[in-house]
Parts: structure tokens; sequence; C-alpha cells
């Protein structure tokens, strides 16, 4: 078995158990008592160890890393002068990571250990204390109480107009972990609402606007062209 650990890859053989009462259909449940996260449940042939997961969402959290930048980077430290001889498990980096992230922010969000509950809509998302909300941090009276003013909620958006996604050949293919659990919007409501909307070309009445002709540009091969945040200020 290919072990992916944070000082490099390496090769080791791994024996299934058979233990009177043990299952050989959960040997990936065994990996993971081990701390290690397979990277397939039949027949696994590769794992990563939860500590180079947890190096890997760092690396890209904060120095912006890729998948495959870190990877290139363990099979230096496996074999510096040949990193062409070292098994290339790229692909299974990019599905186990994805996997690992959703797992964590399951569990920190604490549905880590409840098989049965799901996280509905936002879920996953980080709840705000300081926003006034009936119920939570408002009296029942508090319409009585403050004046309107006072009380009321504030909202600031903002965009990115260069974050392009371009279609893909099979999106059938890209399964959403937890789709409208976190901060971004379900998909089955969100293909409703474009396929409601009405795409209109604005007009400037100034010369050479560049902001309103890069809106204008046919990218029939785009998904999406940007993507809108809205917080509480």
């Amino acid at each position: 078995m290919t072990i992916v650990h944070t000082e490099g890859i390496f090769s080791h053989e791994v024996s299934v158990c058979k233990c009177p009462g043990s299952d050989p259909n959960d040997w990936h449940l065994d990996l993971l008592h081990q701390r290690l996260f397979p990277a397939s449940i039949s027949k696994p042939k590769t794992a990563f160890t939860y500590d180079v997961l947890d190096h890997f969402l760092i690396d890209a959290l904060e120095c912006k890393t890729s998948a495959m930048s870190f990877y290139q980077k363990l099979k230096r430290f496996t074999k510096n002068a040949f990193p062409e001889r070292v098994p290339d498990r790229y692909r299974e980096l990019m599905r186990v990571s994805w996997l690992w992230r959703d797992l964590k922010h399951r569990k920190w969000f604490g549905f880590g250990h409840d098989a049965e509950k799901d996280p509905g809509d936002g879920g996953l998302a980080l709840f705000c204390p300081a926003c006034p909300q009936p119920g939570l941090n408002l009296p029942a009276d508090w319409k009585v109480q403050y004046d309107r003013d006072t009380v009321m909620r504030q909202y600031v958006i903002d965009g990115n107009f260069t974050a392009q996604h371009m279609k893909m050949n099979k999106p059938e293919l890209d399964v959403a972990l937890s789709d409208g659990k976190g901060y971004m919007v379900s998909e089955g409501p969100y293909q409703n609402h474009l396929q409601q909307s009405l795409d209109s070309k604005e007009r400037s009445t100034c010369s050479n606007h560049r902001a309103i002709n890069a809106a204008n540009i046919n990218k029939s091969n785009l998904r999406s062209t940007g993507i809108g945040a809205t917080a509480c200020a």
C-alpha cells in the first residue's frame, strides 16, 4: 500500500485483519482507526495520513498552495534527485482532500458524531451572534422597548466579476457534498432563478466604458462570470 505522509510517499506491506468476528469488507474502517484515510473503500491501495491532509488544508489556506505543488513537494521529500520515480497519487489527493475538508466542517459544526442528523440549508455556516435576531438576543417586546433606528440589520454586498467558471464537459460528475449547507446557495433554486431571469445588456452613454463592455461580451462557454456575496455589517 502507498502511504502519503508529511515526510514523503512510502510503500508498506499491509495485511487485512482476519481475526474472529472481523469483516474483510470493513478494511477501510480499520485504516481510519489507524489515522489513515483510504483513497477508496473497496480494496484501497493508497492511504493518506491525517497529518498530511491537515497540512494540505493549511497550506492551501495560508500559502495558496495548489494540490499539484503540494504533491510535488512531497515527491521531493521522498526522492529529491528522482521525483519522477515516486508514485503519482495527485488525483487521489484531490479526491481525498475534498472529502476530508467536508468531514472537518461537519465535525466543527457538531454533525460529525450523529449519522442521522444532517445539516440543513446554511447549517455549516458560522452563526453571527452580533446581529439582532428576535428570539435569540432580543426580548419578545423588542419593538416596544427599542426605536426602529436602534435595532436594525445592515448588509453589505460585494462581488468579484473576474472569478469565471467554465462549463464542464461532464457536469454530472461534479457531485456536491454540502449543496446549500454553507455560504453558497443550493444548485437547484439557483438554476431555477437563472431560467426565470432575463439577461439584458446595459447600454452606456460613456465612450468605451470598460466595465459595461466586458459585461456585454459573449461568454456562452462560461458557467458563471463572477461571484457575489452578502454579509451583515
